[in-house]
């Protein structure tokens, strides 16, 4: 367990904390409802977080644990007896201190006899990006080079479940990476909420149960539920058979490789590669990074079955589907996530991404040439018709990569750039889906009638529009809803160091904000490109601030487009109130601006195009 920020809060202040702590005393209130002669022995190292009892790493059995507990924290007896191990210097996003631990284990081997054993990593995830993150050294990272490393060098033997309560964990990369050293492996596609899973549940299931692959199942289905009451929609959990992680990365290869050997030479081949590359469930991903970590590898394989329909592609993929079925022996999703089938690969563009940790080299070399095919297409879509009534606008477009058609409802207006140019951009207020007539490149939207989201946070203040973007559909036990979402810099309590955040707005039939939860996330990387989502999930308190921010198209020079603040700035001194307002913006003459709509082509690699801007009237 590295507690990292999810223990002690990190900017957020302490209050935002604790999620090991809460993990910890559910694994006691499950351990304490065993019966006396359950076999169970649990061994924690714990760590990782910057708040005292947490610096370093410690390890202690459930007894210990127990003892601990009663003076209501974690970490703090000075007992040389009080915990098997301690060191306050202990780096835990470090392979030496999980080469130490799972070295430690061979102390449990003394006098007992187990029938199976069960490993858990537990912080946030990024699948091939790495685990973890202890914030006394920096937030460093466990690697999966460093996992790799840690496992060969101590040697403790197969592990008949090796769970990651963490995020975007359950990648074939991850997998890889699990697979020489557990019979099965447990884990989430998406983000899990910082609650991760019921441990209470999860060590009865384990005692309860003989058969792991039964455990699996009850765990999967456990998280699933609603049993923390968290507003987070985002959950899914699947049970992986790596003893079939040969078979599935053999069939994987069988159609990468008739892949690569096409896409460059045949359009045939080329442009639907490339429309269910950028239509495939993506995870870890952000509009205002312009990236994705991974996609769901089922639905990419029935994208690409469905393109290449009694060709020489189906059998290998037919095969390839086949093999996922039985590498995913269980999985679960909420409603609100579509197309998450339990295992996850990294995304096809991200060729230049840490290749020290992709499957093999054919996937790697897939990658290359795809990356090629996106690099030699520097055309962007053409608008071939464009035709305006009282009812709306219709528009044909052509592109033979064209993956993406949206709506865009804004202004025009000048700024000034930092190096004091200044330019005409659109401002984007609103983003929907287009409409597709049914005839090939042809989309339709009606005219924007100015209504759109706003929020309250203030009785003394007029509300804050939110340039929220149309992502797609969810459902629940009241049925089907929308999901759109706004990126937002996010100050939490009286934090004064704003963290990179989406907010997810969930509409109703009625339109309107029945729900919302934020989800922050950092950068991992130099160079600011790899993103990873926090595991916690927020709703909007009295006390936090949010900056709005929307995305310009700069109508002299499209290398300036760029994400913007809005000069939307909310601090709430009440609970967020959600509406559906006719919107009307002013200059700084306290002038009306005149509003426009436009509809957007963009294709696989990101060229774009809009319609003629026409006024809203």
């Amino acid at each position: 367990m590295v507690g990292s920020d999810l223990e002690d809060g990190g900017d957020k202040g302490p209050e935002y904390g604790f999620a090991g702590t809460r993990d910890f005393l559910e694994l006691i209130d499950g351990y304490q409802s065993l019966p006396d002669d359950h076999g169970v022995e649990v061994m924690v190292a714990f760590g990782g977080s910057d708040k005292d009892g947490w610096r370093g790493m410690k390890i202690a059995n459930m007894r210990q644990l127990t003892a601990d507990l009663q003076d209501g924290a974690f970490g703090n007896e000075t007992d040389p007896d009080a915990y098997l191990y301690t060191n306050d210097q202990d780096n835990m996003g470090d392979e030496e201190s999980l080469t130490f631990f799972l070295s430690f284990l061979d102390l449990l081997e003394d006098g007992f006899d187990f029938d199976q054993r069960f490993l858990t990593f537990w912080n946030h995830g990024g699948s091939y990006t790495g685990f973890g993150g202890d914030t006394n050294w920096d937030s460093d990272l466990l690697h999966m080079d460093e996992i790799t490393r840690a496992f060969d060098v101590s040697q403790p033997g197969v592990f008949d479940l090796i769970g990651f309560d963490a995020c975007y964990m359950a990648s074939v990369e991850v997998a890889k990476v699990i697979q020489p050293h557990a019979r099965y492996m447990i884990a989430s596609e998406e983000l899990e909420p910082g609650h991760g899973w019921l441990w209470s549940a999860v060590i009865q299931f384990y005692a309860e149960q003989d058969d792991i692959v039964e455990v699996g199942k009850l765990m999967v289905d456990n998280f699933v539920q609603d049993v923390h009451g968290s507003v987070a929609k985002e959950k899914t959990l699947s049970l992986l058979d790596l003893d079939r992680y040969d078979e599935l990365v053999g069939s994987l290869n069988s159609v990468v490789e008739l892949l690569d050997n096409q896409i460059l030479f045949d359009d045939e081949y080329a442009v639907p590669v490339a429309s269910s590359i950028v239509a495939a469930r993506s995870y870890n991903e952000s509009n205002r990074g312009d990236y994705r970590t991974s996609i769901d590898l089922m639905h990419f394989a029935e994208l690409l079955a469905a393109e290449y329909v009694d060709t020489e592609l189906s059998p290998p993929l037919e095969e390839l589907m086949n093999e996922i079925d039985r590498f995913v022996v269980h999985s679960a999703h909420h409603p609100s996530i579509s197309n998450a089938h339990g295992i996850s690969i990294d995304a096809p563009e991200n060729k230049d991404q840490l290749p020290q940790y992709k499957i093999n080299n054919i996937w790697l070399n897939f990658q290359s040439t795809y990356a090629n095919l996106l690099r030699s297409d520097t055309t962007a879509p053409v608008v071939v018709e464009q035709t305006t009534d009282d009812t709306g606008t219709y528009a044909t477009f052509s592109d033979d990569y064209l993956t993406e058609a949206t709506v865009l409802y804004g202004f025009i207006e000048s700024i000034e750039y930092d190096d004091g140019s200044v330019a005409e951009v659109f401002t984007v207020v609103a983003e929907l889906e287009a409409q597709s007539t049914g005839t090939e490149g042809e989309y339709f939207t009606p005219r924007w009638d100015q209504w759109w989201f706003t929020v309250e946070y203030d009785p003394n203040e007029i509300t804050a529009w939110i340039p929220a973007s149309f992502i797609g559909y969810g459902e629940d036990e009241f049925g089907p809803y929308s999901i759109y979402t706004a990126e937002i810099d996010f100050y939490i309590g009286d934090s004064e160091t704003p963290e990179f955040a989406e907010l997810s707005l969930y509409i109703d039939d009625d339109g309107q904000v029945f729900d919302h939860s934020v989800q922050t996330y950092r950068y991992i990387d130099e160079e600011e490109t790899i993103i990873q989502f926090d595991k916690a999930t927020y709703q909007i308190e009295v006390g936090d601030a949010v900056e709005f921010y929307s995305y310009t198209y700069n109508l002299d020079d499209s290398g300036y487009d760029a994400w913007l603040s809005t000069g939307e700035f909310a601090e709430f001194v009440q609970d967020p109130v959600f509406h559906l307002e006719y919107l009307e913006f002013v200059d700084e003459l306290d002038q009306p601006f005149e509003y426009y709509y436009t509809i957007w082509a963009e294709d696989a690699s990101g060229n774009g195009v809009f319609t003629d801007l026409v006024p809203v009237e």
